[in-house]
């Protein structure tokens, strides 16, 4: 029995030295020296009696017995932690520590100003948020559910969805003031557009036609609060989900042309906005009362 505990511990340690591919920054997330790391993982090679690991000077990487164990290791880490889950989930009330992974922007404006009446609806509950807008794992992040927004693609985790993304096209009124405000889509490329991750070919639809157009700008960034920031500074056009600007454009503020079109990335098709979390069957409570309370915020 003891052994098989100490191989649990082993494994995750090596689950940790695969994942960052340094014995070190696998101590730092683990809090333990890099020797302790070094030792587990050659106690676990001699325990199995393969080698895991092709240690150099310079890098590590997995063996092909390292590879087939890796891939193991991480479903029985999986397993696990819905073994835990499925105890939460016998608890009515929702309570403890609820950790979160969501982008920072959607944080911003679509989380934040609901977190007070969320947590007076819930007082047992506390909330850890991690915002990032870096693909987060549930996993290997620790989270109970992941906020993602984008194209829906491939998981072993069950995907709740929000709701489509609806893409409008907008700039800032003194924008228009400064510019010449384009009356077809092919007058764009005229103006300095800020890009969403390198996305700079977007698809102009009406009832008629279809038409691609390849924008430039100056800007390019991952992040939509900068997109809000440049946009309202004046800066350009934006191509931008319309959840995140409604206020902007009611007031004013933003101005949205073509209305008539619907506007997309080409190499971002059915974006959603969606909740990730590790198992229908045994959803803790805590996590069910945020995904039933944001649904609607979102």
């Amino acid at each position: 029995m003891q052994e098989n505990t100490h191989l649990l511990a082993y494994m995750q340690v090596f689950i940790q030295v695969a994942d960052s591919g340094s014995f070190s920054e696998a101590g730092r997330r683990l809090g333990i020296s890099q020797p302790s790391v070094s030792r587990q993982v050659s106690a676990l090679e001699a325990s199995l009696g393969v080698r895991l690991l092709q240690r150099t000077t310079r890098r590590l990487s997995l063996t092909e017995a390292g590879e087939i164990y890796y891939r193991q290791s991480r479903q029985i880490q999986r397993d696990i932690i819905e073994a835990g889950n499925s105890i939460a989930a016998f608890k009515q009330t929702p309570s403890g520590l609820l950790k979160i992974g969501a982008p920072i922007g959607w944080t911003e404006i679509k989380i934040a100003p609901y977190l007070s009446e969320f947590m007076a609806i819930y007082p047992d509950i506390e909330l850890d948020i991690q915002c990032t807008d870096e693909v987060q794992d549930i996993v290997e992040d620790r989270l109970d559910l992941v906020l993602r927004v984008g194209p829906l693609q491939d998981s072993s985790y069950v995907a709740q969805p929000f709701g489509k993304i609806e893409l409008v096209l907008c700039a800032s009124g003194q924008y228009f003031e400064q510019h010449i405000k384009p009356d077809t889509p092919s007058d764009v490329i005229k103006h300095n557009c800020i890009m969403f991750n390198h996305n700079n070919q977007w698809s102009f639809k009406n009832n008629k036609t279809e038409q691609l157009v390849h924008v430039q700008g100056r800007v390019n960034t991952h992040m939509v609060s900068i997109m809000i920031s440049m946009t309202l500074q004046h800066m350009g056009i934006m191509l931008i989900p319309v959840q995140l600007i409604r206020e902007q454009l009611a007031s004013g503020e933003l101005v949205e042309i073509f209305e008539d079109y619907t506007i997309s990335y080409t190499q971002l098709n059915n974006m959603e906005v969606f909740v990730l979390y590790s198992n229908r069957r045994h959803l803790p409570a805590k996590v069910k009362a945020f995904v039933d309370f944001f649904r609607d915020k979102i």
